[in-house]
C-alpha cells in the first residue's frame, strides 16, 4: 500500500511539474506613447500591433481625445490567422482630472473604462463589446483571453 501511494504521489508531482512548464510565456507588448507595457502570452504576442492615434492627423476621433487632455492614445490590433487585421482596444492615458471631467455620467465612457489611476494619473481602455470570432476558433479564444487581460491592472508595467 505505502508502495502505491509513493508511486502515485510521484507521477503526480511529475505531471504537476510538467504543467507547470509548458506554461505559456508572457510577452511584454510596448504601448509607447504611454508609459505602459502590457504582458500578454507569446501566441497572442504575435497576433498583436499596436499605432499611435494621434498620428492620425485625418482623425477626428483622435483630435477629439487630444482636445479633451489624453497624454497619448495607442490603438491595439489583432491581426487573425488568415491576415485580417482587426481593431481591438483603445488605450487612453490621461491626467486624472481631465479623465474626469471627459466623462459624461449619462453616457457610456467615451474613452474607455479606467484600469489603473496613480500618481494623479489615469490608464484607460476602451475594449470590443463582442468577439467578431468564432469563440471556438483559435482566433476566439484569443479574442476572449486578450480581452480579460487588457482590463486587469496585473497585465500592465509601467514602463
Amino acid at each position: 500500500m505505502f508502495r502505491i501511494k509513493f508511486s502515485l504521489i510521484t507521477v503526480l508531482s511529475l505531471a504537476l511539474s510538467g504543467c507547470a512548464n509548458s506554461s505559456q510565456e508572457m510577452v511584454s507588448i510596448s504601448l509607447a506613447p504611454a508609459p505602459y507595457s502590457i504582458q500578454v502570452p507569446s501566441e497572442i504576442a504575435k497576433h498583436l500591433s499596436v499605432e499611435d492615434m494621434a498620428l492620425d492627423a485625418s482623425s477626428e476621433f483622435a483630435e477629439q481625445v487630444r482636445a479633451a487632455g489624453a497624454i497619448a492614445q495607442v490603438w491595439i490590433n489583432y491581426t487573425a490567422d488568415d491576415g485580417s487585421v482587426h481593431g481591438f482596444a483603445g488605450v487612453y492615458y490621461f491626467g486624472k482630472a481631465d479623465f474626469d471631467k471627459a466623462q459624461n455620467p449619462n453616457e457610456p465612457p467615451l474613452y474607455g473604462s479606467k484600469v489603473i489611476e496613480e500618481n494623479e494619473i489615469v490608464l484607460a481602455i476602451a475594449g470590443p463589446q463582442d468577439s467578431i470570432f468564432d469563440p471556438e476558433s483559435q482566433d476566439g479564444k484569443n479574442s476572449m483571453a486578450l480581452y480579460e487581460l487588457i482590463y486587469d491592472p496585473k497585465s500592465f508595467k509601467s514602463s
